[in-house]
């Protein structure tokens, strides 16, 4: 039936497998949490390694979501791109 539909629709040709993976990866990528995710598919665990492309993506947005709670507009400077202080 799926293949069928592909063909109706002229796209290449996907598994359901496939489907389900890019819903995930779709969902997360979009902060939708785990449990959610895993309910949604329908599985009783779901391997977050499996995502772990998008779960980068999704660490970076919250890391900068917490950057902007705290009022951090720039990244702090590292002590290595600071001028040594002159002793007098």
């Amino acid at each position: 039936m799926l293949t069928i539909l592909c063909r109706d629709a002229g796209v290449r040709r996907v598994r359901v497998h496939d489907l389900r993976h890019t819903c995930a990866s779709l969902l997360l990528a979009q902060g939708v949490d785990a449990r959610t995710i895993m309910e949604t598919l329908g599985h009783s665990t779901i391997t977050l390694d499996t995502y772990a492309h998008v779960m980068s993506t999704t660490l970076r947005a919250a890391a900068a979501r917490m950057d902007d709670a705290l009022g951090l507009d720039e990244p702090a400077e590292e002590s290595d791109d600071q001028e040594p202080h002159a002793e007098e």
